[in-house]
């Protein structure tokens, strides 16, 4: 069993037996925003690299609604990101870090510097939600 003690000690996320129900929900929605980060990533949008990350919070939460927790308020994206790190193999610790990183870089573009993400970081972003998403869904269908 997988040790959440401190992001539950911390009011980072709380157990809520309710949301498993909305994992297909939140993997769908991830579908969705890796297609539409696809579609402006050929239009060279920065927002690609937002909604990328979009996917690869939605995807996060789908993991965690699938062990029954959820974020609490306090606890937001960062919790998604802290809880991915306990709950995933080594195999996922590359994706999760760069996660952590878009996640930053995404407060960055929308609440102080839009327009500071490079083409290259943009591809990356899309390729790695892309990527993300793929293994997960794998992880849920396996649980």
């Amino acid at each position: 069993m997988t040790n959440y003690s401190h992001l539950l000690e911390n009011s980072r996320i709380r157990r809520e037996p309710a949301v498993r129900g909305q994992v297909s929900q939140q993997l769908a929605a991830a579908r969705r925003d890796v297609g539409t980060a696809h579609r402006l990533l050929i239009e060279g949008n920065e927002w690609a690299y937002t909604i990328a990350y979009n996917a690869m919070l939605l995807a996060g939460r789908a993991v965690m609604f699938s062990e029954e927790y959820r974020p609490t308020a306090t606890g937001g994206h960062a919790a998604v990101v802290e809880f991915l790190r306990v709950r995933l193999d080594a195999s996922f610790t590359e994706m999760v870090q760069t996660m952590d990183r878009m996640r930053r870089q995404r407060h960055r573009i929308i609440y102080d510097a839009p327009g500071t993400v490079s083409a290259s970081q943009i591809r990356e972003a899309v390729l790695t939600a892309e990527q993300f998403l793929s293994q997960i869904e794998v992880l849920i269908a396996s649980t």
